[in-house]
């Protein structure tokens, strides 16, 4: 028995088309020089979050090449952060010693912490099952798209604005702190010099005390630890993913239309419940998704259905896009077939749903699980019953 259980553990690496890797064939990958020629951070990401305990890896050059980008993505995002932090210190010195204000955090700030928060809950319960592939790639997920992709772009909005752009150097900051530390048994070497600067930016900046405690070098700093989560992230996460998702979505219509993002569009959205929120963040929308702002009507529900516009519906949030005429000459099959499409997947999760909530899942489960299952099931009910009203 212990010889089985110990041969379970001896996985093989072997190449790209899954062949044992030998000299006979040609096909060995020298560590030396791929971490000369790609760098052993890439080298080192690779091979952890590739692979599962016990199971083979097929690698290749690629993939560690595939890594190296998102090095580059950590020290690119990293730079950002530290160029904010010092313009916060040189602005609080040209205004001679202006009281730092740190209070305006916005939705986007909250969620950005939330995700964080919720991220170092998964990485602390894949590591106690040691499934570290799965927390790298989960560490990956976060930092390349909901920092590096989403806050980055939106922290630049917020710094242009006096009100904001403290508690948003803030944010960057201490999310910054928390993926180096995140990475850090992944990408050792990157990590640790990129936070060696971010702790001297820091420390020479109106945010010191912010930092004060921070240890002389990441590798002896302590992993983040999970916290309980609070009652506001849960809807706060919800209204920054709404967010996301509306933008991400015009995005793509544009990128069927061939529309390029310096042209600004016209939109208007009919939002219902989320009509408060979404005005909130009318002016980061429409940033981001380059719609124009003197153009750009949200309301919380539109009678007449505005002519020659382009329908996405969006959870609960109906948007109306205007394209260029000659654009916009897309026919009504045309639409019709992109709006069944659309119906099809949410009645497709409705009927997931339903045989879930109707199954022993809904004796065995705990009763918060069971009803956000509920309210999955109540969003995609009211995003069909949309969609058909545009059918009709």
């Amino acid at each position: 028995p212990v010889q089985s259980h110990h041969a379970s553990l001896k996985a093989l690496f072997r190449d790209e088309t899954g062949s044992k890797m030998a000299k006979a064939y040609g096909n060995v990958i020298d560590p030396l020089t791929v971490m000369d020629e790609v760098g052993t951070d890439a080298l080192r990401f690779t091979l952890l979050v590739g692979s599962t305990p016990g199971n083979d890896m097929n690698l290749s050059v690629k993939k560690v090449e595939a890594n190296r980008n998102f090095a580059n993505k950590i020290w690119n995002a990293g730079r950002f952060v530290i160029n904010a932090v010092s313009s916060v210190t040189s602005q609080v010195s040209s205004k001679e010693g202006e009281l730092l204000n740190t209070d305006h955090w916005t939705l986007v700030d909250h969620g950005i912490w939330a995700r964080a928060e919720s991220l170092i809950r998964d990485v602390e319960r894949l590591f106690q099952t040691f499934q570290y592939g799965e927390a790298g790639r989960q560490i990956y997920e976060f930092f390349w798209s909901d920092f590096a992709d989403w806050y980055l772009e939106i922290a630049k909005i917020q710094l242009a604005k006096e009100e904001t752009q403290y508690s948003t150097a803030l944010t960057l900051a201490r999310i910054l702190d928390l993926s180096l530390k995140l990475l850090h048994p992944f990408t050792p070497f990157v990590t640790e010099e990129l936070w060696d600067h971010l702790r001297e930016a820091m420390r020479e900046s109106p945010l010191a005390d912010f930092a004060k405690e921070w240890a002389e070098a990441l590798i002896v700093s302590r992993f983040p630890e999970p916290s309980e989560p609070e009652d506001w992230e849960e809807s706060v996460i919800a209204d920054f993913t709404l967010i996301q998702e509306i933008v991400r979505s015009i995005r793509n219509l544009r990128a069927e239309k061939g529309v390029a993002i310096s042209k600004r569009l016209s939109a208007q959205f009919s939002a219902g419940r989320q009509t408060e929120m979404l005005m909130q963040q009318k002016t980061i929308i429409a940033s981001l998704a380059a719609l124009n702002l003197d153009e750009f009507e949200i309301k919380k529900s539109i009678e007449q259905k505005p002519v020659d516009y382009e329908i996405l519906v969006i959870g609960s949030v109906e948007a109306y896009i205007k394209f260029p005429t000659i654009l916009s000459l897309e026919t009504k099959t045309t639409v019709d077939m992109r709006l069944r499409k659309e119906l099809e997947q949410a009645e497709s999760q409705i009927d997931r749903l339903e045989k879930l909530l109707t199954s022993d899942f809904s004796n065995k489960a705990p009763a918060p699980v069971i009803q956000k299952e509920r309210e999955k099931l109540a969003a995609f009910k009211e995003t069909a019953a949309k969609i058909k009203a545009q059918l009709s």
